[in-house]
């Protein structure tokens, strides 16, 4: 630009702030600054808008999820599964037998030698243990053992419970438990 274009803009500019005054410029400054605004808010919406194009075109070119359709027969298999799963293996039953012992002795119940035997069925995904437990102490004590003993080993049934007491006036029961462990076939 020349010195005397120049000078021509400088002259406009001040006889334009001379006509208008302060409070003349000041609304052109800020109709300006709006339309630079504007400008820049379409640019924007511009972009967002080629945005949501992109992705709208990347979700109509991704592949739909397939969704396997199970068989009631493949449904019942992963069922068994699941529910086989949830019982201790038979490495575990000597800690379940553990679990009764200490649980008998917090108790204050003496523990006779019982009877043992482990069962198993040609159909089916579950092993029976069955323990024949003869215990000795008061009656609420063996309640409360058997309580917690459910509580504790929940894939544990109590199959027969037995009181024996010798005369009336005795506070010790004799109690034969017998109860079924229920433990994961193959483990």
């Amino acid at each position: 630009m020349s010195a005397l274009q120049w000078q021509w803009w400088t002259y406009a500019a001040n006889r334009l702030r001379f006509r208008l005054g302060w409070p003349g410029m000041a609304a052109i400054a800020a109709t300006t600054v709006a339309l630079l605004m504007a400008k820049s808010m379409w640019q924007l919406q511009a972009e967002v808008g080629e945005l949501e194009q992109e992705l709208q075109t990347a979700e109509l070119q991704r592949p739909a999820k397939v969704q396997v359709v199970l068989t009631p027969e493949d449904t019942l298999a992963q069922e068994l599964s699941t529910f086989s799963q949830r019982f201790p293996g038979v490495e575990k039953l000597p800690d379940l037998l553990g679990v009764m012992f200490r649980l008998a002795e917090g108790y204050g119940l003496q523990v006779v030698q019982g009877e043992y035997s482990l069962t198993e069925k040609r159909q089916g995904h579950v092993r029976r243990f069955e323990a024949t437990v003869p215990v000795q102490g008061n009656y609420k004590a063996v309640k409360g053992l058997i309580l917690d003993m459910l509580q504790a080993m929940p894939n544990v049934a109590l199959a027969e419970l037995s009181f024996e007491r010798g005369e009336a006036a005795e506070a010790e029961i004799k109690t034969r438990l017998r109860l079924v462990f229920f433990i994961r076939k193959g483990a």
